[in-house]
């Protein structure tokens, strides 16, 4: 009979840390929509760095896909609207665009000083739609004579067929750490980001991101690399996720408690 009890005892516990472990690899919709709305969001961004150059200040952008370029440089702030048309449309880099990416410069990219505003207009990347206003100023030369922007974000994402959607808010510092003196190759360049931010998943739970590792953002890539970030849902355990050590794929690790979790950066 003790025997019975015992293993009936140890049944229960194997079936509740079974189950606890199960619950919190079900509840990964936080990381990753923060995954989600980080990589588009970099995506825009790197759109318009690819629209910048250092003499004129605009150049033909390299994704494809391009119907028009729209340049203002008698207004003032500088202008930019790159039109993808309203059908989607695969660009050089595998990835599906549509609609609308408006920009104003106050001076070149590469100026200390300059802001850049972006704000989306129905522009949507892979199905997902994207709004909102991402903002850019150029803070000069760090300690390492290395180029670094403060960069405030306000957005929302909405999923294909209008499955979900998230919003995010953001204070980042964006180190450009390789690749800048090389302006004529932007496939180079190779970013470091630092910062904190808030958000509300799809679920409409609200959260805060803690950026403890910088975030690795390679223009070759179309996924954060590397970093590593703690998000702290208002319901549910903290997180803990970790973009690797460099490889190009669309994978990461989530850590909750004492268990880890390899997901997929997709939906």
């Amino acid at each position: 009979m003790q025997l019975l009890v015992a293993m009936a005892l140890l049944t229960m516990e194997i079936l509740i840390a079974s189950c606890g472990k199960w619950r919190e690899k079900r509840d990964m919709t936080t990381s990753k929509d923060q995954n989600q709305i980080e990589g588009l969001l970099d995506n825009i961004l790197r759109i318009v760095d690819n629209a910048a150059s250092n003499t004129e200040g605009i150049k033909l952008l390299d994704f494809g896909c391009v119907d028009n370029i729209v340049i203002d440089t008698t207004s003032n702030p500088k202008s930019i609207l790159i039109d993808f048309g309203q059908d989607n449309c695969v660009g050089n880099d595998g990835r599906v665009r549509k609609g609308q990416l408006y920009a104003t410069f106050t001076g070149r990219y590469r100026t200390a000083g300059t802001i850049i505003t972006i704000t989306p207009s129905d522009f949507s990347i892979d199905g997902y739609e994207i709004y909102g206003t991402k903002t850019i100023t150029n803070e000069g030369l760090n300690s390492d004579n290395q180029p670094h922007y403060s960069v405030s974000v306000e957005a929302q994402v909405i999923a294909p067929n209008n499955e979900w959607t998230t919003s995010w808010s953001a204070s980042r510092v964006r180190t450009w750490t390789e690749g800048f003196d090389t302006p004529l190759n932007p496939n180079d360049d190779v970013y470091q980001i630092s910062g904190t931010g808030t958000g509300v998943n799809r679920n409409g739970v609200a959260f805060t991101m803690t950026i403890d590792e910088d975030l690795v953002a390679k223009v070759s890539c179309p996924w954060l690399v590397q970093g590593i970030m703690t998000i702290t849902p208002e319901e549910g355990a903290e997180k803990v996720i970790n973009w690797g050590s460099g490889e190009c794929n669309n994978g990461l690790v989530v850590t909750v408690g004492n268990n880890d979790f390899e997901i997929n950066g997709g939906n």
